[in-house]
């Protein structure tokens, strides 16, 4: 005879089985999905702070301002000396930017190079679009002061036949501006403001022209570019750090900016000078002009 014992059993079967495996995949990908973004996040928070540090301490020392045109009582031509910050990163000077602004005019210039002599000229310097006045035009061509259509080469202002302007830009765009007061007998020109071109905005006639030679020798003529204060600086290394590079700003090197004012700079008048690199924090130097300009060099910061 049997006795009565404890007859159940525990079941396993296929519904169970499949369910704790489901459960197991479940519990996999959440780990994975966890890991990733933890990862992920980590990455981008180690970017983030690079990113953070290279704004925050990557940023010049500027050692000196100084005018270098001064006999005449005004200032056109400015130097600039500067080094990068302890703790600073390299600085590519085509991302740089140079901004110089006077009460009423601005000058945004970009890198032009270290291959120039370091003179103010179109071709090979520095320079800043400004306002010209042009005098005493003949059939010859003559090249105008300014490169209006930044390629570096000289563009060219002549009159015809006729007495009509004609502007010559390198970059390929002629136009002949015609004034109908200057072909006929002599009498005064009115003021005018005429649209040109891609790369004079205006220009203003005045004065007096002669009848049938049609020359404009009596006429003054102002020339306005459409990117007025825009221009270019050059650099020249005064000293180089270890593994130098050109077209960069690094460790060690100290260099000297050349550039143009966006016009004549007085006596006793405030300028502010902004550096601002693509990556970093921009550097702001103010100053004011002495009471009395005379002198070739004129030390201005600091």
């Amino acid at each position: 005879m049997k006795g009565e014992g404890n007859t159940r059993k525990a079941e396993m079967g296929i519904g169970t089985l499949i369910i704790f495996i489901a459960l197991l995949l479940v519990a996999a990908v959440a780990a994975g999905v966890l890991i990733q973004t933890a990862g992920s996040l980590q990455e981008r928070a180690l970017t983030t702070g690079d990113q953070a540090k290279g704004q925050i301490s990557t940023n010049v020392k500027v050692v000196e301002v100084s005018g270098s045109n001064g006999q005449d009582g005004d200032l056109e031509e400015f130097e600039q000396i500067v080094k990068l910050s302890p703790g600073s990163s390299d600085i590519k000077l085509e991302q740089v930017l140079l901004t110089m602004n006077t009460y009423d005019r601005t000058a945004t210039l970009t890198y032009r190079g270290t291959d120039g002599t370091y003179e103010n000229d179109y071709t090979n310097g520095f320079y800043t679009l400004g306002l010209e006045v042009l005098g005493n035009i003949t059939t010859t061509p003559a090249n105008l002061s300014e490169d209006y259509d930044l390629d570096g080469i000289a563009d060219q202002v002549s009159i015809d036949g006729n007495g009509n302007l004609l502007f010559e830009f390198s970059g390929g765009e002629n136009y002949t501006l015609t004034e109908e007061n200057c072909t006929g007998a002599e009498h005064d020109v009115t003021t005018s403001v005429v649209a040109v071109s891609n790369y004079i905005e205006a220009i203003i006639l005045e004065g007096t022209c002669g009848g049938d030679e049609a020359n404009t020798q009596n006429i003054t003529i102002t020339v306005t570019p459409v990117d007025l204060g825009v221009g270019h600086f050059t650099v020249e290394y005064l000293q180089r750090g270890t593994n130098p590079v050109d077209g960069n700003l690094q460790i060690g090197d100290v260099i000297k900016l050349y550039y143009e004012a966006p016009r004549e700079v007085g006596e006793d008048e405030e300028v502010r000078l902004n550096f601002i690199p693509k990556i970093g924090t921009p550097t702001l130097t103010q100053f004011i002009t002495p009471e009395v300009i005379s002198t070739e060099r004129v030390y201005l910061y600091p």
